[in-house]
């Protein structure tokens, strides 16, 4: 039990020197989101390959859990193994975050206007005093919007330091977790 403390500090300590070279390396960690979508899907391809072996033994295998397994190796072995084919879908999630906040943008500005009329129509006093502030944020967020689709490599870069963000809580909290106590060892003190 103690060595497996010992291995998550170690391995949260790795996690946040890696969530530091990300955010120190932005651009590059941003470029290698195409890469772990590949890793992720051969990872994916391993279960369901397992999982159909396994269904197998029961009589109860699916055809299609093994195509889709089959699928996702070879989709993640061509993600992989072709760098233009991870800058495409680099590309891709880029846009697609850029569209992402585009429709946020437009929620918020369209509730900002709500917010007004129904401030308006019951007269409150608090309540849609500042609908304003909706309407700045939508606005903002359709500038950043258009930003990221004029600029992708904005997207790529903000995805690399929030990546990189992500590793150092995680590596974070795998310390902590490791070097808290246990309920049963606070009960014997």
């Amino acid at each position: 039990m103690k060595f497996m403390k010992v291995l998550s500090v170690i391995l949260g300590i790795l996690m946040i020197a890696s969530g530091i070279y990300c955010i120190l390396n932005p651009d590059i960690t941003g470029l290698a989101i195409g890469y772990i979508v590949g890793v992720s899907m051969i990872v994916d391809a391993v279960g369901r390959i397992h999982a159909w072996f396994q269904l197998k033994k029961n009589g109860q295998a699916d055809g299609w859990l093994l195509a889709g397994g089959i699928l996702s190796a070879v989709f993640g072995v061509i993600l992989i193994a072709d760098v233009a084919t991870q800058l495409y879908m680099d590309m891709f999630i880029a846009y697609m975050a850029a569209c992402w906040i585009m429709v946020q943008a437009i929620i918020t500005i369209i509730r900002a206007f709500r917010v007004r009329k129904f401030h308006k129509v019951l007269d409150t006093r608090y309540l849609g005093k500042h609908w304003w502030v909706g309407l700045i944020m939508g606005i903002l967020l359709v500038a950043a919007s258009l930003m990221c689709f004029i600029h992708p490599g904005i997207v790529i870069t903000s995805m690399g330091i929030l990546i990189g963000l992500g590793v150092i809580v995680a590596g974070a909290n795998l310390i902590t977790l490791a070097t808290t106590p246990t309920a049963k060892k606070q009960q014997n003190k």
